[in-house]
């Protein structure tokens, strides 16, 4: 058996069953084998720690070996890893079933004279992952979907006027929105959705992020990512001034600031009515992008009411729990081996690695 320390030799006894061509060893339970790959359990918890962690499972090999001396290989690193993980998905997901269905248990409903003072942050986004699956027009590419949720009062802050946020939890869900905003309520129930106050929900123009919020958080306050609207308004002020950069800025700025400001109205007067005309794929049509968000575009006032208006959080997440270890030059993930790998992810970007171990057994 492989243990932190080395492979031990041991004798056991093995019962065979000569109908079902199944077997086990009794002792294993006692000594905390893990499956069949004749792992102890405080060996595969350093296994998946690595394999989630490293940014293949050839350099979890490595790294391993580099600080223990033991030579893992990198197919065992990736069964282990992704048998781990499948559980911990499993136990996420069954939870989030639960509070789904009985959401009167999961966010019990306090008073308002008792609920928690400051703001629960809900944010929500999609990154593409390469995949070994194609769809009918021969793309590989599959959106990751992102969760992050906070409460304000879990932070500490910093002398620049920035906040740190001390306790946070990511969610990822492969695939799409149904399974997903039941793992993203979960995680809210569990911040204090229903005890806190506030709730503030940031996102993209994306629809289904919006129709999820009006299902799951009818009372969360909608912000459109200021960042998002802002790429948005200089895509569109390169489809109007092709050549000439400086009245591109010029015309960026002065819509940027009326938005700021909140001369709504007269931003769309100002805009052309693009209804019509088939623009190039990556420019918006700004007119009607601006019109269905109107009600979430309110800065001045979520700026005077302390709130924040963009989604560095969870773009940062992204690329702590998404890029770094599934967006590697030459990687292509199975829908399967890429959830399981990006719920460890999740967790140990919520430092909550103890529900892994709890998953493995220890």
């Amino acid at each position: 058996m492989l243990t932190k320390y080395g492979k031990i030799n041991i004798h056991r006894n093995y019962y065979f069953c000569r109908y079902c061509h199944k077997g086990f060893a009794p002792i294993d339970d006692e000594i905390g084998l893990l499956g069949e790959h004749k792992v102890t359990m405080e060996m595969a918890d350093l296994i998946t720690y690595a394999g989630q962690v490293a940014m293949s499972f050839e350099k979890a090999s490595e790294m391993i070996e580099k600080f223990t001396g033991i030579e893992v290989s990198g197919s065992l690193i990736r069964s282990v890893t992704e048998e781990t993980g499948e559980k911990v998905f499993k136990q996420d997901m069954a939870r989030a079933e639960e509070s789904y269905k009985k959401p009167e248990i999961a966010t019990p409903q306090v008073l308002d004279r008792y609920k928690k003072e400051g703001v629960l942050y809900i944010f929500t986004d999609g990154s593409t992952v390469n995949t070994t699956l194609k769809d009918k027009n021969g793309s590989s590419w599959r959106e990751m979907k992102l969760g992050l949720v906070f409460w304000d009062g879990d932070s500490i802050s910093r002398k620049d006027g920035k906040k740190i946020i001390t306790k946070k939890e990511y969610v990822s869900f492969f695939g799409g929105v149904e399974e997903f905003k039941k793992l993203l309520f979960d995680a809210a129930a569990r911040a204090g959705y229903g005890k806190i106050r506030q709730v503030v929900f940031i996102g993209d123009g994306s629809h289904w992020i919006w129709n999820m919020c009006n299902e799951l958080f009818p009372d969360a306050v909608q912000i459109l990512d200021y960042y998002h609207l802002s790429e948005n308004v200089h895509a569109f002020a390169r489809y109007l001034y092709p050549d000439n950069e400086v009245k591109m800025k010029g015309w960026v700025n002065d819509i940027l600031d009326k938005i700021d400001e909140g001369l709504i109205d007269e931003v769309l007067a100002s805009l052309p009515d693009l209804k019509d005309v088939k623009l190039p794929v990556q420019v918006p049509n700004l007119k009607v992008y601006i019109e269905n968000n109107r009600g979430r575009i309110d800065y001045r006032r979520y700026r005077l009411r302390g709130y924040c208006i963009g989604s560095g959080a969870i773009e940062s997440g992204h690329k702590l729990v998404i890029h770094q270890r599934m967006k590697q030059s030459g990687m292509r993930w199975s829908i399967s081996g890429g959830q399981y790998v990006a719920a460890l992810r999740a967790k140990y970007a919520s430092n909550q690695w103890d529900k892994v171990r709890a998953a493995i057994g220890l």
